[in-house]
C-alpha cells in the first residue's frame, strides 16, 4: 500500500469466506485484506462489505440470498466489486443476509434476502444487485439489523421496515 493510505485488515472466523483473504482458513492474527485503499467497513457474522477511497463497493462471505450484490448467489473469500460498478457509495450496513447502502446523492439501495420485507422496496422478492429504495433523494443515515433496515432522513425523521416482532 502506499504510504497515508487506509488498510484494511481482517481476522477470525473465516468458514464462509468472510475474511476476504482468499481463503475460508480461520485467522488469529490480523491478515491485510488486497492493497487497496478503504474508507470504510461494515460486518456481519458470515458477510463483509467495504467502500473504497473511489467510491466503489465490495463485498464477500456467505452470499446464499445474493446479499453480496453481485449478482449471483456464490459464496466469496475475496472482494468482490457490486454489480452496478457505481462509484459514489458513501456508506453501507450489513444484516445477516442483507445490505443497506446509501449513495452521496442521497438515494438508498438494498439487496439479500427480502423475506420479511427488509430490503425496503415493498416485495419480499430476494435480490442479488443493488435496488433503489423508493424515489427519495434526501436520506442520511443508514442501519442494518439482522432481519430491518432503519434510515434517517436530512429533514430527521427515522424510517424503518422489515422485522418488527419485538416492535422494535
Amino acid at each position: 500500500p502506499t504510504p497515508g493510505s487506509d488498510t484494511l485488515w481482517s481476522w477470525g472466523r473465516n468458514s464462509s469466506g468472510q475474511l476476504g483473504d482468499s481463503t475460508n482458513v480461520n485467522r488469529n492474527v490480523p491478515t491485510q485484506i488486497g492493497s487497496a485503499s478503504w474508507s470504510t467497513a461494515e460486518t456481519d457474522e458470515n458477510i463483509s462489505a467495504a467502500i473504497k477511497s473511489d467510491g466503489t463497493l465490495w463485498a464477500w462471505g456467505y452470499n446464499s440470498s445474493g446479499q453480496l450484490g453481485a449478482g449471483t448467489n456464490t459464496n466469496r473469500n475475496v472482494p468482490t466489486q457490486e454489480a452496478t460498478g457505481s462509484t459514489n457509495w458513501s456508506d453501507i450496513a450489513v444484516g445477516s443476509k442483507h445490505m443497506i447502502g446509501l449513495k452521496s446523492d442521497g438515494t438508498i439501495w438494498s439487496w439479500g434476502l427480502n423475506a420479511i420485507g427488509q430490503l425496503g422496496d415493498g416485495t419480499n422478492t430476494n435480490r442479488n444487485i443493488p435496488t433503489r429504495i423508493g424515489s427519495g433523494s434526501n436520506w442520511s443515515a443508514i442501519v442494518a439489523g439482522a432481519e430491518h433496515s432503519v434510515a434517517l432522513k436530512s429533514d430527521g425523521t427515522l424510517w424503518a421496515w422489515g422485522l418488527n416482532a419485538q416492535g422494535r
